[in-house]
């Protein structure tokens, strides 16, 4: 495949179960391209200078959605905005949430074999325009704070898959169904925060400010296990969906188990929603929160969202979005 770079993360899950992952990568990559390994962020940076400065205008990542993260803001940093490479998501992490939206499953070997055989032939891969979201100069696709940014904290001590996540979630469901007294873990994630909202072009219709449980927004329909919770957003227009979510320490777990069993639908009784091209959260307090399941440094300033650039996404396996 000319002009392919691949970057992999020394850290992802892959690489840390299979030390020799990275060397049979390079073996299928070949002479066809650029295989480096990143270690920090200015390694990061510097790869993504190379990348633009050989031309290459194809990127593959082996990594989670956090390292994608941080690598399509690294991208977009070196290549100018009407240039940026083409993204060929291989997989890697503990839950790969843009990888599934995108309709990737397997292993990045497998998904790499895969799409250099696509290339080659008559269809070659398909492709995939997605908006990014910039939240405070990063790019990613999606944002929570408040309970779901403190689970994901709880579960990185314990990381291990997406069906641990599945059961860790199950757990703490079921203590918030039982006021907290079958092992307290739910009663350390649920906190309601007061912040203003204020969104472009047009002003957030509900209430201001507002006492919420959790706060999300995306760019992509689809949150981890393939529920599709951001139901009014289009994915071919620039924008972004917002849900607030109000709901009692008692009644947020019935809700949460009722919007699971209902494939992400969440009562309107207690999820305000809104699509917005920029946004600004202005919490009262000092707020926990997300991108991309990265937890971020804890802020009491404001928070602000709005669109990145579109990176085009190749698959060797069809357009699903």
């Amino acid at each position: 495949m000319p002009g392919l770079g691949i970057i992999s993360n020394p850290f992802a899950k892959i690489n840390k179960r299979d030390p020799e992952h990275n060397t049979l990568m390079w073996y299928i990559l070949g002479n066809r391209g650029q295989f480096e390994i990143t270690n920090s962020l200015q390694d990061l940076s510097r790869v993504c200078d190379e990348f633009f400065a050989r031309g290459l205008d194809t990127v593959g990542i082996v990594g989670g959605d956090g390292t994608i993260s941080l690598t399509l803001s690294a991208l977009a940093q070196a290549y100018p905005a009407d240039q940026l490479p083409r993204i060929l998501v291989l997989r890697g992490g503990t839950v790969n949430v843009l990888a599934s939206n995108l309709g990737i499953f397997g292993k990045p070997k497998d998904v790499f074999a895969d799409a250099l055989e696509a290339y080659h032939t008559p269809n070659g891969l398909s492709h995939m325009s997605l908006q990014t979201l910039k939240v405070n100069g990063r790019l990613g696709f999606i944002f929570a704070d408040g309970v779901a940014a403190r689970f994901l904290n709880e579960f990185y001590k314990i990381k291990s898959s997406t069906l641990g996540a599945g059961i860790f979630l199950g757990k703490v469901l079921a203590d918030g169904a039982l006021a907290g007294h079958l092992n307290g873990a739910y009663r350390q994630l649920y906190l309601t925060e007061r912040l203003t909202i204020d969104c472009k072009p047009h002003p957030w219709p509900h209430q201001n400010p507002a006492d919420v449980a959790l706060i999300a927004a995306s760019t992509i329909p689809k949150m981890p296990f393939g529920i599709r919770l951001f139901r009014r957003l289009n994915c071919k227009i620039p924008q972004a969906e917002l849900i607030a979510i109000k709901a009692g320490e008692r009644e947020l777990p019935f809700r949460v188990l009722k919007a699971l069993l209902k494939q992400g639908k969440i009562d309107a009784s207690i999820a305000q929603t809104h699509i917005f091209s920029e946004a600004v959260l202005t919490p009262s307090q000092t707020i926990e929160y997300s991108l991309d399941g990265d937890i971020l440094e804890p802020t009491d300033q404001p928070i602000h969202l709005s669109l990145g650039p579109r990176f085009v996404f190749c698959s060797p396996y069809g357009n699903v979005l």
